[in-house]
């Protein structure tokens, strides 16, 4: 689910209700109103809440979404092959052309090359294809009433009144996943509180229909988990032979010229530049799958999405 790996939990002071345990024990409407005097207390304004949550519903195909998330993993190759089809590399070339005026504007303005604003634009919404079309109020009430991570939700769904009541953002405009995750970013309400720009000025931080708005939006998150402007993400490699598993992994730093002395090389077999910088060795799908030397620019795209 996108955005649970790193959204910011606001530190709010919950009712003993909160859980889902207790929400259980507690109706639907009598839940909806607590929270709407809650919302209150924390300087919702009445209005926005009382509009807002007072029309807010249960939605069964939420708690089903919610109930049948699986637990099990697959390969990395098996993941790039089904994410990135030649279909959707395609596609994200093209649209990379389209828009190249303001992604070039963009990129130099926070430093986030334009392929990497593309890049994640894709694999997030299908390049705004698949944003989702639940209603995100009701999405989140519901999560927060019955999910399994009620105090997420609860937190999330007080941040999205928050977007409606300072942001001036409609109901209707806030559209999304499931869980939440909002606009062609899928941004959680949180972190379109922290990192949502409103890069034309139009007086709207809108992820949803404004490519302006989401590009800058993507570069400026992707800047505050630590995207570096001196790096890229990284690059694939071959290793000459077999290295140590204890030297495999994010933990794991040596400067390039150390990576070169212990074999590994570049894809097309050549030897590595020798430079002091910093690199860590993965093998996602173990030391018989591919390899790749990551900086710390990797680093901010798994703070991005875990996943």
């Amino acid at each position: 689910m996108k955005q649970l790996s790193f959204c910011v939990i606001f530190g709010l002071t919950f009712f003993a209700f909160s859980t889902s345990s207790q929400a259980q024990n507690t109706s639907f409407e009598v839940w909806v109103t607590q929270f709407e005097q809650e919302a209150i207390a924390n300087g919702i304004s009445p209005e926005i809440a009382r509009a807002t949550i007072d029309h807010a519903t249960l939605d069964d195909r939420v708690i089903e979404l919610d109930q049948k998330q699986p637990e099990t993993t697959i390969s990395f190759d098996a993941y790039s092959d089904h994410i990135l089809n030649p279909k959707r590399i395609e596609q994200g070339r093209a649209l990379l052309q389209e828009h190249a005026k303001i992604l070039s504007e963009i990129s130099y303005h926070y430093g986030v090359p334009s392929q990497i604003i593309v890049a994640l634009w894709g694999i997030e919404s299908d390049y705004g294809h698949n944003s989702g079309g639940f209603n995100v109020i009701d999405a989140l009430t519901t999560l927060a009433y019955e999910g399994r991570r009620s105090e997420f939700f609860r937190s999330e769904l007080m941040n999205a009144l928050r977007i409606i009541d300072t942001d001036h953002v409609s109901t209707e405009l806030m559209r999304g996943s499931w869980a939440g995750a909002m606009g062609q970013c899928q941004f959680m309400p949180s972190t379109y509180l922290h990192y949502a720009v409103d890069y034309d000025g139009q007086g709207i931080r809108d992820i949803w229909d404004n490519e302006a708005d989401i590009f800058a939006s993507i570069a400026n998150y992707i800047v505050a988990e630590g995207w570096r402007s001196d790096l890229n993400w990284g690059r694939e490699v071959n290793t000459k032979y077999a290295i140590s598993s204890t030297e495999v992994g994010l933990d794991h730093q040596h400067s390039l010229a150390e990576w070169s002395h212990l074999g590994v090389v570049n894809l097309n077999g050549k030897p590595l530049l020798e430079t002091a910088q910093q690199a860590s060795l993965i093998q996602p799908d173990g030391p018989d799958g591919r390899s790749f030397l990551v900086y710390d620019s990797f680093r901010a795209l798994m703070r991005w999405n875990h996943s």
